[in-house]
């Protein structure tokens, strides 16, 4: 008979053991690389295409937790004498609330002293978080892609639509978009907030609509930057040129204040110190 060579079929258990340990240890890892990055990303955006004007705070609560940051902000809103007719100008109070959406982007809400949503917006802050958002009924935008250019030119109307400003440190700009019925009655205000990414000052233009004489600089800008802030409002009597520009994204100078310790680029920016500081530690050695 030929000779055939042994060979065991047996199971061995310790090298299932840890086939299997390893397994678990990779699919957790990637699991949670997807949660806190692309997984995350689709949460977000599906939450915040559930939102709307009016809606309650605990609602907004409900589908992204409690709030970073809260406080008051005075704005104007017009009315309308009922003896006279004629228009006026009336203080109002909201609440300002802003979520940060990991290292992807931020979400602010403006609430009446009921807790009802008057108005919201999302700013993007990072290039993997590029949600589309609809603009009234027949245009789109890419938050973080897309060019002020792709929408049209904001119409004239009793207040200013298109508002900027450049200080020392900061800088923002908007424009007002309303479709009147077709849109709901609704307003979009896009723009370049300096919170969000990519963000491109509007230097050229001066420090604000008083100081550019140049309608053409305008355009020139609206053709370069690209939109990382948008700001939805129900109809509603505000006037924006009261929060506006800065209005349109997060108060910056309050989420600089805080840096998750989490994600791809923290991981990153932790491991490239510890990789310099055993080279050092080598070095010296190697100098003894």
């Amino acid at each position: 008979m030929q000779w055939l060579p042994t060979v065991d079929t047996k199971l061995n258990v310790w090298t299932t053991a840890a086939i299997i340990v390893a397994s678990v240890g990779l699919y957790n890892t990637v699991r949670g690389w997807w949660r806190n990055t692309l997984g995350k990303r689709g949460v977000f955006v599906r939450n915040f295409r559930k939102l709307a004007p009016h809606v309650r705070h605990e609602y907004v609560k409900g589908l992204f937790g409690e709030p970073a940051w809260q406080f008051k902000r005075t704005l104007q809103k017009h009315t309308l004498d009922a003896e006279s007719g004629d228009l006026g100008l009336l203080n109002t109070e909201l609440t300002v609330r802003t979520w940060p959406l990991g290292r992807m982007a931020y979400l602010t809400t403006w609430c009446t002293d009921d807790d009802e949503v008057e108005m919201y917006g999302i700013t993007t802050r990072s290039s993997i978080f590029r949600p589309i958002v609809r603009i009234g009924t027949e245009h789109v935008v890419r938050l973080g892609k897309s060019r002020l250019s792709s929408l049209p030119a904001p119409f004239l109307d009793v207040e200013r639509t298109s508002v900027w400003a450049v200080g020392a440190q900061r800088y923002s700009y908007s424009e007002c978009h309303y479709f009147g019925s077709p849109g709901s009655y609704r307003t979009w205000v896009v723009g370049v907030s300096d919170a969000g990414f990519p963000a491109v000052p509007p230097v050229r233009l001066g420090a604000n609509p008083d100081e550019c004489d140049d309608p053409a600089e305008i355009e020139r800008y609206r053709a370069q930057a690209r939109i990382n802030s948008v700001l939805i409002v129900g109809g509603s009597a505000l006037r924006f040129d009261s929060i506006l520009p800065y209005g349109v994204g997060p108060e910056f100078g309050r989420v600089m204040l805080i840096e998750p310790e989490y994600g791809l680029q923290s991981y990153l920016s932790r491991l490239r110190w510890k990789t310099r500081t055993a080279m050092s530690h080598f070095r010296g050695r190697r100098s003894r």
